[in-house]
Formats: C-alpha cells, structure tokens, sequence
C-alpha cells in the first residue's frame, strides 16, 4: 500500500525538492500546500496518511494549524527544516509533530523519517486505546460493584450471590453484565419528584 502524504512548504524551490525526494522514497503526494493555506480543511479534505512540512523554520501559524489539525484529524507528521531552534522544537512536539528533522532531503532519509514518524504515531494511538479501555473497563467494574453492593443490602446476601443473581440476568436478558448493573442503579436511584 503506498503511502499517501500532504506537502506543506515554505519555500517552492526546497518543497520541489522534497517533493522529488518523497515521491523517489514511494510516497504519493496528495497536494502541496503553501504556509498560510488551510491545513485542517486539506487534512480533512484529503484525508492523507502522514503531513509533511517543509520550512526554514515552521511558522508559530504552521504549528498552531498543526495543533488544530492534529485534535481533529490525528496524523503522523513530519517537519523538515533548515534549522534548528530548540524553543520550535518543543512548540512543534506539542502541536502533535512526531519527528522534527533539520535538513537532508535524499530519499532514504526522507522514507526514514516518515517510517519513524508513522510508528511513533500508531504506538501512541494504541496506548491511548489502552488508556480508554482500562477506564472504561475500571468504570463499568465499578458500576457492577456498587449494583452487587445493592443487592447484598437489599437481600442479605454475599458477594458471590450477588454477582450471579447480575450474571444470570445479563445472559437471560442478552445484555452485557454492566448493562444490567447499571439498569438496576438507575431503577433504584430516588426519583425526583418536581412541583
């Protein structure tokens, strides 16, 4: 599968230059985009697999698009420059850039850096697919527990009674286990009552 990816430069001779690098690496470039164009429509628009940006130095405009772009539409980006600067460097971390590179323009490079800019990028969203599972596993393990806690006060039962009175009403019912937890919460919670 190739590899699709959107060009941002600053210069038109240097972005030439990177955009014959990318497509010698393998790359499809998309489109090519000057710094004040809108990058968040062209992401949403062109739905490309990495963002590539090419500058002397990446505009605090650049960064902020990028940032916007990146909550939206979460891409593996990459930003080339002529320069390094180590205050643009934290900026360009904290607007989502997953490597920023300060010169070299040959194809082997170039298909490096995207290579790690990609990984980097779909390790992260898995750990922040982890991270959103274990909480809500950690919060429907609570709701089962505080229905559980009910039902042990409401019947004089123990824990494990409890647990099967939920567990036999969930596969009676074909619901998921928290979903019958949290049915019982809700018809139990006072109701209130307005004027």
């Amino acid at each position: 599968m190739t590899v699709r990816v959107l060009l941002v430069d600053a210069s038109p001779d240097r972005g030439s230059r990177l955009h014959e690098a990318l497509v010698a690496a393998g790359y499809e470039v998309l489109g090519r985009l000057s710094e004040g164009e809108d990058l968040h429509a062209e992401v949403a628009a062109l739905e490309p697999d990495a963002v590539i940006v090419d500058a002397e130095l990446p505009s605090r405009d650049t960064l902020e698009q990028l940032a916007q772009a990146n909550r939206r539409y979460p891409r593996p980006t990459v930003v080339m420059s002529e320069r390094a600067d180590t205050e643009l460097t934290r900026d360009a971390a904290r607007a989502g850039v997953s490597v920023y590179a300060v010169e070299g323009l040959e194809p082997e490079l170039v298909r490096s850096l995207v290579e790690v800019a990609m990984a980097q990028f779909q390790a992260y969203q898995r750990v922040l697919g982890e991270l959103a599972r274990a909480h809500t596993s950690l919060t429907e393990r609570k709701v089962i527990d505080q229905a559980k806690c009910l039902l042990m006060e409401r019947r004089g039962i123990g824990e494990a009674a409890a647990y099967e009175i939920l567990r036999k009403a969930a596969m009676d019912r074909r619901r998921s286990l928290y979903t019958v937890a949290r049915e019982l919460i809700d018809a139990a919670a006072p109701r209130n009552h307005s004027a």
